[in-house]
């Protein structure tokens, strides 16, 4: 709803409504517009704005800094004053907004005020509030209003303390106020907000409680013509001024650094800054001296970051009522161009940045030999990594010597680095040292150095012309060059790089060139006496508005290697202070390194020690190689410590080699004393003055002919006269190889070049349980070593091979004994029975505060060791990793009565980045122990008599090989003479075997003679029965035989007829009856006197007897038994038993 204001402002187009018809005083008809639109509801402010939060807003709009920095203080007292325009729709009372960061200063004390839309301040008292009254003026705000802050809103008064009043009635009795009027004392801080510290921010705590809402009832009083619709900003904000009083240290002093302030400051549009900084020490007149004379002893060299802008007027202050200068205080100059009485200071406007650097030091005097416009930092110490790959040899025609093609790379980190003046644009000159060599660019390559750098680096120059006087390195910080012959001596401008990262100001802020400098620089010339300490200001803070680096290069040739390269240094980006920041630069390029010519030795007696360092060559024995050279390293010129750790790797194909040599006194011991030989991807460390040379193998030299025939002579080997490699191809001296191949009839062909995909073809791991021998037989394995064999890929993409040792996340006896993670020792690495250098990480468990898992159990496996080993360029090399894993199984001790017979060990297998074409694991067994139990991700396993073997094919990169075993130990070996040992058991069931066999086998036998020798007894029998005879004799017999078998009686009774019975003739003289006749059946006496019974020879009768007795054996078929057959048949049923019990007893292994 649209609110009326004053006639200064806009008005409404509508005239406001009012449902009370209450008329307002036109005192509140003036003031009700200081805050419009105020909500009356915490309803309605935006709803995405908690209460107390803090909030990021830009709600700054001016700032004023001032300062005083005194002699002999650590720091410098700032006052900062805001001015704060609050958006009401996008805040909350009682809500928090950060300021700007805290860094390191300090609040001493702060007080915020309300003003009005108009920005006039509410009225206050300045004897009350003195850091409100600098405020006011310093934010050029108008006159302060005669009416308070709570009058104005109908608010009651605040409270005044004991203190406040006292302070009032002694300011009334001293006279210091200018106006009978009371003193108003200061807005209750829920109306105004405070300042504090929240989150390493200086933060502004909004009021709890806005003012409220008026309406205005003269609203159509106002012509129309008059209107004007106000602004959103004036309709919805609400204005406020801030006084900060901090106490800022200085982030570096003399004697290595500039006085340097660094003030935190808020993002605005509108900044002001006025530091007053004391005058420095005058010199002493015996101190001074001619090499002083251009410098001014009563002023600073001053600068600052972002550049400030003098002002061209004085301030024209605003008329009104009441002015603020009438209270005295030491800052009531505010004259931009008259200086300051006592000392000298900055003053002006500067662009919106978050903080603002003020340095000042003495002036620093021009020294000569520099002509690129850039001074040198001073370094403390410098840590540096050369690494030189060697690439073959190649003729020199300038030397017309042979030189060595070498890639050299550097790192370094420069510690502590410095710089005593004010200017923050500056070099750094690192060399390339080759003693006793000459150093050139490799025809066809690139002619230049490829430099990168950190925090701080904005580019390079090359070609820069050094002094000509000082002839050696010395600790000044415009150091000289190396006095090397490859110095380039040129007065025009050096080739230029300059980073896209680089910084620097406008070129308008800069002032023009003098006619008498032949090239545009500001820290060439020193700085007029007549010229103030303000106006030098803005000299020295434009350095980094015009650099060297921005200027092409006139000369087109390139630049020698040897010339220095000056690095360009971004003081106000490095951390503060100077002795905590760190600079970290790299250079590589790939250069001709030429031996020179060597003099004949003189006789010791003669020799003469040089009496300056490095002003020539010390003579070397006499056995040094001319061929040799030292290998060359950057060095850092103006450090004051450095350390260089050096690395030699061999590039050159087969058979070339490269020697090293540790030092030059090893040539005194011979020439294959302290000498390590470096075939193809193999490196060694080196130490300060070290040798190398590149030797070839024995070859046959081949005759001048158009058919390529040799001529069968051996001849030592010879060094080629053309270029034998560019840095792109690796084939150096194989064809001089493949001819020598082929005279010797071994025509192998080279190793064919890789155009599959990058991986590894296989892998072979080989497993092997180790028992402490103390223990001896009994006691479960507490580690295994693990061997792993592969092919290291070829043309990859690094010299490095990695690979990690993981175990599943979820296992849980993956760990050690203990609960920690296994210890694992790698023993050697080797590269074609070569020891290469190699790096482990161990993985430390983080603990996470956020979501999800963190970086070492993503996949589902926490890794326990990482490994890098280095396996040359070339690959192909056979590599073998042989690593030994400790305080494996988690086994139980029972106290000293028996150790755990059982334990289990997770295999920690390598985790490759790079697919794996076939994975064999070989787990070898040891005597004593058995495997009870394996798991595993391997698709194939197989049992062996020397253990068991695992196979996986086709591999994905980063596959998680697992393997679980569960080894215990073996019973039989517990218990050697128990029948479940092997040797017993074996030779029982062998043993029960035959014994059944023999047994089963004289059972069949003697049944056989059984049945035969019945079978004979029955016909005989049968034969005897049908006779028929009746002489006394027979009934004898038959009474016998009823005496013996009487249930073989026949129950037919006597009357039934008889049957017919064939008669067969027996061979005797009588002749028996057709007929016979039946009679009874003899009783059997058993009792004295026996009694004679009466024999009938009744057919019939003696028929029903015997007829049970017929049984009919002869029409049975007995079949024949083989004996063999039998026995063969039973071996095979005692096999299958046999098979079966090792089952049983091996489950669930399959029997061996």
């Amino acid at each position: 709803m649209p609110i009326p204001t004053s006639q200064r402002h806009s008005r409404p187009n509508s005239p406001p409504t009012n449902p009370t018809n209450a008329t307002t005083t036109p005192l509140r008809t003036r003031l009700s517009s200081v805050f419009a639109e105020t909500p009356s509801s915490a309803t309605a402010y935006s709803p995405t704005v908690t209460q107390g939060a803090p909030q990021k807003l830009n709600v700054v709009t001016r700032v004023a800094i001032e300062g005083k920095a005194k002699h002999g203080q650590d720091g410098a007292g700032i006052r900062m004053y805001l001015k704060i325009s609050l958006p009401l729709d996008s805040v909350a009372p009682a809500s928090t907004i950060p300021l700007f960061p805290e860094e390191s200063v300090k609040i001493l004390s702060s007080q915020v005020h309300p003003l009005d839309n108009n920005s006039v301040p509410y009225d206050f008292s300045s004897d009350l509030s003195p850091l409100l009254h600098h405020a006011a003026r310093a934010l050029n705000l108008p006159s302060r209003s005669s009416e308070s802050y709570h009058g104005a809103f109908g608010l009651s008064p605040p409270t005044t303390t004991a203190s406040v009043a006292g302070s009032v009635r002694s300011n009334k009795s001293n006279g210091s106020t200018s106006s009978n009027r009371s003193a108003t004392p200061p807005v209750d801080t829920k109306y105004t907000g405070h300042i504090l510290v929240s989150g390493y921010h200086i933060s502004y705590v909004l009021p709890k409680e806005f003012p409220p809402r008026y309406n205005d009832s003269d609203g159509y009083s106002h012509a129309s013509g008059s209107l004007r619709r106000s602004s959103i900003v004036e309709r919805n904000s609400a204005q406020f001024m801030a006084a900060i009083d901090m106490w800022v240290p200085y982030a570096s002093r003399p004697p290595r650094c500039p006085f340097l302030l660094s003030i935190p400051t808020p993002r605005c549009l509108h900044n002001n800054v006025r530091l007053r900084i004391f005058p420095p020490t005058p010199a002493s007149s015996s101190y001074a001296s001619l090499s002083s004379a251009d410098e001014e002893g009563g002023s600073w060299d001053l600068t600052s970051d972002p550049h400030v802008t003098r002002a061209t007027s004085s301030r024209q202050s605003r008329s009104g009522t009441y002015s603020y200068g009438n209270i005295a205080d030491d800052e009531s100059s505010d004259s931009s161009t008259a200086g300051f009485s006592d000392g000298c200071g900055i003053q002006g406007t500067f662009p919106s940045a978050e903080r603002i650097r003020v340095r000042w030091a003495k002036p620093y005097k021009a020294v000569g030999g520099v002509d690129d416009g850039r001074r040198r930092v001073g370094v403390k110490d410098v840590k540096g990594e050369m690494t030189c790959a060697v690439l073959g040899k190649m003729w020199d025609p300038e030397q017309q010597r042979d030189g060595i093609v070498m890639r050299v790379e550097y790192k370094g980190t420069c510690k502590n680095v410095w710089f005593p003046g004010v200017a923050t644009m500056l070099g750094m000159d690192v060399s390339l040292e080759a003693k006793g060599s000459d150093v050139s660019w490799v025809p066809g390559q690139s002619s230049d150095w490829e430099v990168g750098g950190g925090a701080g680096y904005t580019g390079f120059d090359v070609g820069a012309a050094p002094r000509p006087e000082a002839p050696s390195r010395h600790d000044s910080l415009d150091s000289s060059y190396s006095n090397g012959p490859q110095i380039f001596l040129s007065t025009e401008r050096g080739i230029s790089r300059q980073s896209s990262a680089s910084s620097s100001s406008s070129l308008l802020r800069g002032p023009l060139p003098v006619h008498n400098v032949p090239e545009y620089s500001f820290e060439g010339s020193a700085p007029s006496s007549s010229v103030s300490a303000s106006q030098t200001t803005s000299i020295e803070s434009s350095v980094g508005s015009l650099l060297p680096s921005s200027t092409p290069s006139l000369d087109p040739r390139p630049r020698p290697p040897g010339v220095p390269v000056t690095i360009h240094v971004n003081m106000n980006e490095l951390v503060l202070p100077a002795t905590k920041n760190s600079f970290p630069f790299w250079i590589s390029g790939t250069v001709l390194i030429t031996p020179r010519p060597r003099a004949a030795v003189a006789p010791p007696a003669s020799r003469s020690a040089s009496p300056v360092r490095g002003e020539g060559e010390p003579e070397a024995p006499g056995g040094i190689d001319p061929e040799s050279i030292i290998i060359p390293r950057f060095t850092v010129l103006a450090a004051d410590n450095e350390t260089v750790a050096a690395v030699v790797r061999n590039d050159v194909d087969a058979p070339c080699t490269v020697e090293v040599h540790n030092s030059g006194e090893s040539y005194q011991r011979g020439p294959s004393a302290s000498k390590t030989v470096l075939h193809r991807g193999e490196f060694a460390k080196c130490m300060e003055r070290t040798r190398i040379a590149v030797k070839a193998g024995v070859v046959f030299a081949a005759a001048a002919g158009a058919n390529g025939a040799v001529n069968g002579k051996l001849h030592p080997p010879s060094r080629p006269r053309t270029p034998s490699t560019v840095p792109g191809s690796r084939e150096r001296v194989p064809s001089t190889a493949a001819r020598a191949m082929a005279v010797l009839g071994m025509g192998t062909p080279p190793r064919p070049k890789r155009d599959g995909a990058l991986m590894i073809p296989g892998v072979t791991a080989t497993v092997t349980p180790l028992v402490a021998a103390p223990n001896g037989p009994s006691a479960v394995p507490s580690a295994y070593a693990v061997r792993v064999c592969l092919a290291a890929p070829v043309d990859a993409e690094s010299d490095w091979l990695e690979f990690g040792l993981a175990k599943h996340a979820a296992a849980s006896g993956a760990g050690a004994a203990g609960g920690g993670p296994p210890k694992v020792d790698i023993v050697s690495v080797s590269v074609d029975d070569v020891p290469v250098m190699y790096e482990t990480s161990t993985a430390v468990k983080q603990e996470g505060v956020g979501v999800g898992l963190p970086f070492e159990q993503l996949g589902g496996q926490e890794w326990v060791s990482w490994v890098k080993l280095r396996v040359g360029a070339a690959g192909g090399g056979r590599v073998v990793v042989d690593y030994v894993v400790q305080d494996v199984g988690g086994h139980v001790d029972k106290k000293g009565k028996r150790k755990a017979d059982q334990t289990q060990i997770d295999v920690y297998l390598p985790s490759f980045g790079l697919p794996v074409g076939r994975l064999e694991v070989n787990i070898d067994g040891v005597s004593g122990l058995e495997i009870s139990s394996l798991r595993s991700n391997f698709t194939h396993h197989q049992s062996m008599r020397s253990g068991r073997r695992l196979l996986h094919y086709s591999l994905q990169a980063f596959f998680y090989p697992h393997i679980s075993l569960d080894i215990r130990l073996d019973r039989r070996s517990l218990h050697p003479f128990s029948p479940a040992s092997t040797s017993f058991g074996q030779l029982m069931m062998l043993l029960v075997s035959w014994v059944i066999l023999i047994i089963g086998s004289v059972y069949m036998v003697r049944l056989n003679s059984a049945v035969h020798e019945l079978s004979n007894a029955l016909e005989g029998y049968s034969l005897a029965v049908s006779s028929g005879f009746i002489d006394p004799p027979a009934p004898t017999n038959t009474a016998s035989q009823a005496t013996r078998w009487p249930w073989f009686k026949s129950d037919a009774p006597e009357s039934s007829q008889p049957e017919p019975v064939s008669i067969h003739p027996l061979p005797t003289t009588s002749t028996a009856p057709a007929a016979v006749t039946s009679a009874p059946t003899p009783s059997v006496v058993v009792e004295p006197p026996p009694i004679r019974p009466t024999l009938t020879a009744d057919p019939s009768s003696s028929i029903a007897l015997f007829q049970p007795f017929h049984f009919n054996f002869s029409n049975i078929s007995w079949p024949e038994v083989d004996v063999d057959l039998a026995l063969e048949k039973l071996l095979q049923s005692a096999e299958k038993v046999w098979q079966l019990l090792r089952k049983i007893y091996h489950y669930p292994l399959e029997p061996t």
